[in-house]
């Protein structure tokens, strides 16, 4: 006789230690009750020790399965934790990559970047995060994910590989039907007088815009405040005034109740890639970036890239 203990006679025996009855640790192993009856009954023979009686009907563990249930247990939990090892092994020869990105790209050009790199590698887990540019700046700083997209200028970005993506100007945003629509380009004088909804008085955009109105003398009425481009371009149909965002956020719109113009090119944005210094998916981490480089060239249109010439 084969006196060989197989895995399944040890799975056998925990299920029934665990789940008290033979029909429980079937249901838990995903077999029939007579198929944990046989694996019990092997075990019993092979190790030749008395592991359950029988009273009125139902299996009883004996003292020395009280004994061999800890050792048993402590070898699968290892056997598990072997096989958890080698999936977390696999997923990282696949490429997990964890990304974090501000607003204004995180609602625009990478969701269509992630799903069209997903298409060419379909074993590759993203993971995106949303957060304020100050915030993504600092989670690759500190390792806590792979890549980072900001709207950030390059002087901040002192940790970690960095380069900009694409350097665009800002877009001016105006209701259609509004005096202003019928322009090809605004200038700052052109919002004097104008209610206008604005970024908060925190961000870095906001402070450039107004410190731009203020050095040509506009005065403008501010109707509103929010950190967030998408949220401005909504209020702005809504009626609310007009505004001027970033061309990320701009070139992804697809309503018709707005007039996307060009601003002037006294202020450029950054949108910029920093790389974590963490190295775990090394493997995956170049061709993904590469597809984003593409990826944001693309979707941009050139009458908004900072460096284009300016139509008037």
């Amino acid at each position: 006789m084969d006196n060989r203990i197989t895995l399944r006679h040890l799975e056998a025996f925990r299920a029934v230690m665990v789940r008290k009855t033979v029909t429980a640790a079937a249901d838990m192993l995903g077999i029939t009750q007579p198929v944990v009856t046989r694996l019990l009954s092997d075990l019993e023979e092979r190790i030749a020790i008395t592991l359950f009686t029988r009273e009125r009907g139902r299996l009883v563990p004996t003292a020395e399965a009280a004994l061999l249930f800890n050792d048993v247990n402590q070898s699968l939990m290892g056997i598990e934790r072997i096989a958890n090892a080698a999936s977390s092994i696999k997923a990282l020869k696949l490429g997990h990559l964890e990304i974090a990105a501000s607003p204004s790209m995180a609602l625009t050009f990478l969701p269509h970047a992630i799903a069209s790199f997903s298409q060419e590698h379909p074993n590759v887990l993203v993971s995106l995060h949303m957060h304020s540019s100050p915030t993504v700046l600092d989670m690759v700083q500190t390792n806590r994910c792979d890549l980072g997209f900001a709207h950030v200028p390059m002087r901040t970005t002192r940790h970690g590989n960095s380069e900009i993506l694409v350097s665009t100007r800002k877009v001016s945003v105006v209701p259609v039907g509004h005096r202003l629509a019928g322009k090809s380009v605004l200038r700052p004088e052109d919002f004097e007088g104008e209610s206008f909804v604005s970024y908060a008085p925190s961000m870095e955009a906001r402070m450039r815009i107004d410190s731009l109105m203020l050095s040509y003398g506009v005065n403008r009425r501010i109707v509103v405040e929010t950190a967030v481009s998408s949220v401005v371009v909504r209020l702005v149909e809504t009626g609310m005034g007009v505004s001027i965002i970033d061309a990320m956020t701009a070139s992804y719109y697809r309503g018709s109740l707005l007039s996307m113009i060009p601003f002037e090119d006294s202020i450029v944005d950054s949108h910029s890639l920093i790389i974590s210094k963490r190295n775990a998916s090394t493997l995956i981490l170049k061709p993904f970036i590469d597809h984003v480089r593409r990826e944001i060239r693309r979707t941009v249109p050139a009458k908004l890239l900072a460096q284009s010439p300016l139509a008037v």
